[in-house]
């Protein structure tokens, strides 16, 4: 239960849905695909999306815990707006792909800094016991605004066959996600104001060694593994999606008027609305999961097992040519990282002081993109060389392999 629905839990839950409103999502696969790239290219566009994550993530996280976290929540937002404009006017892949370089640098400087903000807040308020109900129900208001994305953005598509403007578009959102955050209270950018370059660089070493101390806990080691293992595993699986709905759309007309390329838009928008919509509810009842459970461990064990045996069995039902039993078990690996993703980072900041939460998440982050850039790459050249469905059951079967030392002890 939330104790106060304050104007900051109100501002929080607004910066989670403006974020979410990416209508590119929905068509960010077909987006490659129509640029001419085969599975593999898409792979690595991914895989280098994630490496740019990798090598900024850590620096992000000091730079937010040592210098003020609404100035790199800035520097996200900038960097992305920066990413929609070269996703708008790329047609190369080495163009495309540094769009996603920059895309990946806005990830860096928001992913972790913005969780450990709300755990200040929460400690400022002597709320912690509520973190997983109330992260929970901000991730929620994130998912609603990826709702209210797809519907937008199968509407653009609908009236503009150009995937391009789907990121023209979205650079609204994001400006008043900018605003937003720069109307937060100052009490929560725990920068540390110092009158030297030599005194900030020594305050972000010393965070560095207090974050390595900390990950020398087996105990965060393991959690941050668990964590972000399945994360990893949803983040190189999820676009395709896009394509599991269109090889059941062939033939469905759903208006009369619309030429094929309107009714496939029409579909992935309804498809991925309704599965925002079961997303918001399962981050919402991320604390009543948890509640099933005698522990945070064995609620992170079962719904990773769990996730990773849905995701081998939509490959399994796409190699069995049902598309759309395959899609409906889809969507439970995106239910189960919104039930996980609460439950997994009050976790992880139980191990960690509060002065170096944002640190210790981007590392944790950090960990889940070097897993989703292998694992991007193996599954674009599966798909590419025999189906999707062969690269989900084989990956789906990689991650299964390695379970036990994800495993979280009593």
């Amino acid at each position: 239960m939330i104790p106060v629905k304050d104007k900051q839990y109100y501002q929080f839950c607004a910066y989670g849905f403006l974020k979410n409103l990416r209508f590119f999502d929905p068509f960010l696969l077909l987006f490659f695909l129509s640029k001419g790239f085969n599975y593999f290219d898409i792979g690595l566009l991914y895989a280098i999306r994630e490496m740019g994550f990798v090598l900024t993530e850590i620096p992000s996280g000091i730079f937010a815990d040592a210098f003020g976290r609404k100035k790199s929540l800035a520097y996200s937002y900038i960097a992305y707006l920066i990413s929609f404009l070269v996703f708008y006017w790329g047609q190369t892949f080495w163009m495309l792909a540094a769009a996603m370089l920059i895309f990946s640098f806005g990830e860096s400087f928001r992913s972790g800094t913005h969780k450990a903000l709300i755990f200040d807040y929460l400690e400022q308020k002597s709320w912690l016991k509520h973190k997983t109900a109330y992260y929970g129900s901000t991730r929620a208001c994130s998912q609603m605004g990826s709702a209210l994305s797809a519907a937008i953005a199968a509407f653009i598509v609908i009236l503009n066959p150009n995937l391009e403007m789907v990121f023209l578009f979205s650079i609204i959102p994001y400006l008043l996600g900018l605003l937003n955050i720069s109307l937060y209270p100052s009490s929560l950018d725990r920068s540390h104001p110092t009158e030297s370059i030599k005194d900030l660089t020594k305050e972000a070493w010393r965070l560095t060694i207090e974050s390595w101390n900390a990950f020398k806990q087996k105990s965060l080691l393991k959690a941050a593994f668990n964590f972000s293992s399945f994360s990893a595993y949803y983040n190189s699986v999820k676009d395709y999606l896009q394509t599991i709905v269109l090889s059941f759309s062939v033939g469905v007309v759903m208006v009369e008027k619309f030429n094929t390329d309107q009714q496939n838009a029409l579909l992935i928008g309804i498809a991925y609305t309704l599965l925002y919509l079961l997303s918001s509810l399962a981050s919402k009842k991320s604390a009543w999961f948890q509640s099933l459970f005698r522990s945070e461990k064995e609620a992170l064990n079962f719904s990773l097992a769990f996730g990773i045996a849905i995701g081998a069995a939509s490959g399994i039902a796409l190699l069995l040519n049902s598309p759309l039993t395959a899609v409906f078990l889809f969507f439970g690996i995106f239910i189960i990282e919104n039930i996980r993703k609460p439950i997994g980072v009050t976790k992880i900041t139980e191990y960690s002081a509060q002065q170096i939460n944002a640190t210790v998440l981007s590392v944790s982050s950090q960990l889940e993109a070097a897993m989703a850039a292998i694992l991007a790459v193996f599954f674009g050249f599966i798909a590419e060389q025999f189906s999707v469905g062969l690269a989900l059951v084989l990956s789906s079967v990689l991650l299964l392999i390695f379970f036990p030392f994800f495993l979280l002890k009593k």
